[in-house]
């Protein structure tokens, strides 16, 4: 019996329950349907409704253009970071570029939030036909939104913060105090009454005034009469003239608007901005900071393609042969590699293949055109890498890693004669944990220098000095010395690197100055042994001693096949470069170079890759760090320099 009340129970719960949520089912429609159609006779624009009436959809409308420009793309991140639209509708009469750079980027955040949709020009009104296109955007926007409702923006408008609020009344638009109404920004429901008579209004059009139909007509004939047909905005919708607030000041009020009218097409107003990705930084003004504002919610993998867009552009000239090249990069790189590596991403760091092969396509004269952003790269990308590395360091096919590491025996290596000028030997590290050059953040570049000049203060003897720290005359002296690096050249700048200079670099000199650590210059680490004259047993044993300290404390960037990693794959395995400066008194350079290629040697100016010589000094190095052991590329270096010394002095 009480079993039969308890199923008797359950069962008129149920019912009671199917019958709520069918109520409510049909509550919800008929409100949906009653939204939709909404009668806004006697509705108080002043106080508003509790309710959202508005659809939260944002309205861009662009005419006769197929791609979209950097204050478009700027305005339309803002839009939609920090109005956060249900989607966003670009409306255009003609077929968009899809691959353009900014409209990937745009779908890469927005996703399917992005609608495109085509929409005829206007091309007359009431039988009159539209003089001009600004006229025809101006009618198709009040034909949108009373299609659709929703929030109209102006291509060049940028949205500051959240337009929810403005939702909640039949329209919203910017009418300043003693102004016409700007038509830039309009928040309206579908239904609303202004949009009707603002139509309307252009049965008196005057194709030959600009903003007669688009602001004189609406606010004397419509609105002065009847206010209350409109939420009425003074200045927070920003479509005043704010050009001196934007492109000539850092104006700090910008945060209280809730849109600002950024008048870009309207040059004579921002002449001294250039509003390009490539220069809107330079006005340091209200303009830079609201693009930077809205780049730094973009994460990193989407923004890359606003560089790799451009980059793609140029590989595709560059694998066509429409940019000339005798690089390595050049050699190797084949449109179906490009195919397979083009959306290959570390997990690491989110390098791509373009931040590889970016120096190469910036610098077609490089000999190697590639550099390697985080270490991950040398494996995720390494059919374009491999075949280059080998070629560089000239092993065979069957190469099978990178030997042991070993300093061998330092007593076996002797001194140069009388003719050195100087000699130093120079080991390359990267730091486990951290990314290469080209992806260091700023934070990276502090860390990592703060824990090497700890780790150099407590266990040697000398000072550090820090690059932004540094006197013009001391930095000067300590180049012309060959002590301290030079300025970022070209080859790196080209990769992506030496990002943030001068932040994070610096030297560590011994007491001595026979001991020097250069910190963030191409490479995390550029350790230096070296001495006047030509002592190689000294200097050699000196480094030996200075890395084992240095390894005890440090976590180097290390692989079984390819040795100690760096930025450049030119310098991977042993990174050991040892070179001696200097001047023969018979042999030409061009006869040094000829018989250094036999020996595995390489020539060079005394300030590095890329340097010219001058007054007649030479840098001889080994030119291989791959495929042999540290001790035996000392000893190439040793018996190398040896006999081109010999072959000079037979010439005497």
């Amino acid at each position: 019996m009480r079993k039969n009340r308890f199923a008797a129970l359950l069962l008129l719960i149920s019912a009671l329950l199917i019958i709520y949520l069918v109520k409510l089912e049909t509550s919800y429609l008929s409100s949906s349907r009653t939204l939709a159609n909404y009668d806004f006779s006697g509705f108080n624009n002043t106080v508003g409704s509790r309710k959202l009436l508005v659809p939260n959809i944002i309205h861009f409308i662009i005419f006769d253009k197929t791609d979209v420009d950097f204050v478009m793309f700027v305005c339309m991140l803002s839009a939609w970071l920090n109005h956060r639209p249900s989607h966003m509708m670009l409306h255009t009469n003609v077929k968009m570029e899809e691959k353009s750079k900014y409209l990937t980027v745009l779908r890469s955040v927005m996703g399917d939030g992005l609608v495109i949709q085509h929409l005829p020009q206007p091309s007359h009104v009431f039988g009159v036909k539209l003089a001009i296109v600004h006229h025809a955007a101006d009618v198709a926007r009040l034909q949108v939104l009373s299609k659709y409702g929703g929030i109209y923006l102006d291509w060049d408008v940028f949205v500051v913060k959240s337009l929810n609020s403005f939702r909640h009344y039949e329209c919203a638009i910017g009418w300043p105090e003693g102004a016409y109404t700007g038509n830039q920004v309009i928040v309206a429901h579908k239904n609303a009454r202004f949009l009707k008579l603002w139509l309307q209004s252009y049965r008196d059009y005057h194709p030959s005034e600009w903003y007669y139909n688009g602001g004189e007509v609406p606010t004397k004939q419509i609105l002065v009469p009847r206010p209350g047909l409109v939420h009425r905005v003074y200045t927070e919708f920003g479509v005043e003239a704010l050009d001196k607030e934007l492109y000539q000041q850092n104006w700090q009020d910008y945060s209280k608007r809730y849109t600002i009218h950024l008048l870009a097409s309207h040059k004579y107003l921002h002449d001294k901005a250039v509003l390009t990705e490539e220069e809107y930084n330079k006005c340091n003004c209200t303009f830079a900071t609201l693009v930077n504002s809205v780049i730094s919610q973009v994460a990193d993998e989407q923004l890359s393609v606003l560089n790799n867009a451009a980059l793609e552009d140029k590989l595709t000239k560059y694998l066509n042969n429409q940019i000339q090249s005798n690089s390595l990069l050049k050699k190797h790189l084949t449109p179906e590699i490009f195919a397979d590596l083009k959306h290959q991403m570390t997990s690491s760091f989110h390098s791509t293949i373009f931040d590889v092969v970016k120096t190469g396509l910036s610098n077609p004269d490089s000999s190697v055109g590639v550099l390697v952003p985080d270490t991950e790269s040398y494996h995720t990308f390494k059919s374009l890498l491999l075949p280059i590395i080998k070629d560089y360091h000239h092993l065979p096919e069957d190469f099978v890693g990178q030997p042991n590491h070993t300093w061998g025996n330092v007593n076996t290596i002797g001194k140069f004669g009388s003719e050195v000028i100087s000699t130093r030997i120079r080991i390359a590290r990267s730091i486990e944990g951290y990314p290469l050059n080209s992806k260091m953040t700023k934070q990276n570049l502090i860390d990592l220098e703060q824990t090497v000049r700890s780790v150099l203060e407590q266990n040697f003897a000398g000072t550090y000095h820090s690059l932004p720290e540094m006197t013009e005359e001391f930095r000067k002296d300590l180049v012309d010395r060959h002590f301290m690096f030079e300025d970022c050249d070209r080859f790196n700048k080209g990769g992506g690197g030496c990002q943030h200079w001068p932040t994070g670099r610096g030297i560590y000199i011994s007491n001595d100055e026979k001991f020097l650590v250069w910190i963030n210059e191409e490479d995390h680490l550029r350790i230096i042994s070296m001495d006047k004259g030509g002592d190689l047993f000294a200097i050699y044993k000196r480094l030996v001693e200075s890395m084992n300290i240095l390894e005890s404390h440090l976590k180097f960037a290390h692989d079984p096949y390819y040795g100690f990693l760096t930025f450049c794959p030119t310098n991977i395995g042993t990174t050991l470069r040892a070179s001696v400066h200097l001047k023969f008194n018979n042999l030409k350079q061009s006869e040094v170079k000829n018989e250094a290629k036999q020996l595995g040697l390489q020539v060079r100016g005394t300030h590095g890759e890329h340097s010219d010589v001058k007054g007649g000094i030479m840098d001889i190095s080994n030119a291989r760090r791959l495929g042999l052991t540290e001790y035996e590329a000392i000893n190439q270096v040793y018996t190398g320099v040896n006999k081109i010394l010999d072959l000079d002095r037979q010439g005497k």
